[in-house]
């Protein structure tokens, strides 16, 4: 069973904030993170929801250890437990970078109090956490679990998204092959030198995440194949089709043998993938994106490539129960008179916590209500290479951005238009509006499973 630990940055900032502020007599200060879990069969989120301070009146005065909070903080964070059926998560701050270990203090008297939050609600993910600048180390005692867990992933959800996966630790070589070959000494000219202006650590950031990509024709293709060139190897796909002659116009990577063969795309895909890395990770699901929710659950970010609206909206509601990014790329064909054309597009990011497809104007009742009469006027899904090409390489740039920071600008949601007569993509003039805005369609507090309340 995996586990992943996943904080929205904005809520990891407001606790360092909170943590670094100066106490009277204190060395340091503490405060609870509240959690909700989603359960796969594969995979246990531990969702950090809200942060909760402890009381500057609320610590005791102890010179033999850093921080000692007293009864009415421990009193407070079970209540919470029990009133909101949430996890409870004790948080203080060891600073630097990197994965911060624990004190010996932090040892011996931290597991007795998730004991204690665990007797206020048994459904929890509780324990404890100690921050750095970039990481956090875990200790969480799960649901029906005996012994706690410690060292779990970590990611940071936001802007930019840090994901830290443990199992790629040097002393972990052993695990496979994906791992033995990160670690391998290089020789001579490293094949990804001349993308080094993505940071330092981004060839180690790009191999660690998890991509899904959700529909493998026009658009997944040219998603897929560029993440694979820029050396990503770890990918859930999903896609329920097989190629046709009419998908050649615009399917990379898709030959007419494959048509002969009737081939199911998501096997074209991890065709282009494997050609370029022999031991990519790849989860495959020739179904519908709905039958791959566990392995979808333990992506890093999600590039969904459909056709429709309804389909945008449940993926979108998805990714933000699980507090995953999703990014959206698709086109159409709108007849404006007569044998006049236009093509239109879009790429959106879509945050937990931020403005949502809902909130940007991008999707609502009316457009939903009426999707098929407005959708590819100009014929069945129209579709052609290039459009595709300019909007998912748009949508790629996008998500190395979000995971490597290499720009340093990427700070709010994305909108973007294309208008394929003018080649052209433009910035909502709705964003700058949104973008202090937090999303009421999608609360953090209802990430994770639904949990029943008592009345």
């Amino acid at each position: 069973m995996q586990t992943i630990v996943k904080i929205p940055k904005e809520l990891f900032d407001q606790a360092r904030s909170d943590l670094l502020r100066p106490h009277r007599f204190a060395y340091e200060r503490v405060g609870f993170f509240s959690t909700r879990c989603s359960t796969m069969n594969g995979t246990i989120l531990v969702h950090c929801i809200s942060y909760h301070p402890v009381g500057d009146d609320d610590y005791i005065e102890d010179r033999s250890v850093g921080v000692r909070i007293g009864p009415n903080a421990i009193t407070e964070a079970m209540s919470r437990a029990l009133k909101d059926s949430v996890g409870q998560i004790h948080v203080h701050w060891h600073g630097g970078t990197g994965l911060s270990g624990p004190s010996p203090t932090d040892t011996r008297e931290l597991p007795p109090l998730t004991k204690s939050l665990r007797n206020a609600f048994a459904s929890g993910a509780h324990g404890w956490m100690i921050l750095s600048q970039d990481d956090a180390w875990t200790s969480l005692l799960l649901p029906s679990h005996t012994q706690p867990l410690d060292e779990s992933p970590v990611s940071i959800v936001g802007f930019p998204t840090t994901v830290k996966r443990r199992t790629l630790r040097l002393e972990d070589r052993s695990r496979g092959p994906l791992v033995r070959w990160l670690f391998r000494k290089r020789k001579g000219v490293d094949r990804y030198d001349r993308q080094s202006f993505l940071g330092p650590d981004s060839d180690r950031t790009i191999q660690q995440a998890v991509i899904g990509v959700v529909g493998l024709g026009g658009g997944g293709s040219h998603v897929v194949q560029q993440l694979a060139h820029l050396g990503f190897r770890n990918f859930v796909l999903c896609d329920h089709d097989r190629i046709s002659l009419s998908n050649l116009n615009r399917l990379v990577g898709a030959t007419r043998a494959d048509v002969t063969a009737k081939r199911l795309k998501v096997d074209i895909a991890s065709r282009t993938i494997r050609k370029l890395h022999k031991d990519a990770h790849i989860l495959s699901h020739s179904s519908k994106w709905e039958d791959a929710v566990d392995d979808l659950s333990a992506c890093d970010v999600i590039l969904g490539c459909l056709d429709g609206f309804g389909a945008r909206r449940d993926i979108e509601a998805f990714c933000r129960r699980h507090l995953i990014p999703y990014l959206d790329v698709g086109m159409d064909v709108q007849e404006l008179s007569p044998g006049r054309y236009e093509v239109y597009g879009q790429v959106i990011l879509s945050m937990p916590g931020k403005p949502c497809m809902h909130c940007m104007g991008f999707l609502n009742d009316s457009i939903l209500g009426e999707e098929a009469q407005k959708y590819g006027a100009a014929g069945n899904k129209p579709q052609v290479v290039w459009s595709n090409g300019l909007l998912c390489s748009a949508d790629v740039g996008i998500a190395v951005d979000l995971l490597t920071d290499w720009s340093k600008t990427l700070r709010h949601p994305v909108f973007l238009s294309f208008r394929g007569s003018e080649l052209s993509l433009t910035s909502d003039k709705r964003l700058p509006a949104l973008r202090t805005a937090c999303c009421p369609h999608y609360p953090l507090t209802q990430a994770g499973d639904p949990v029943l309340s008592p009345l």
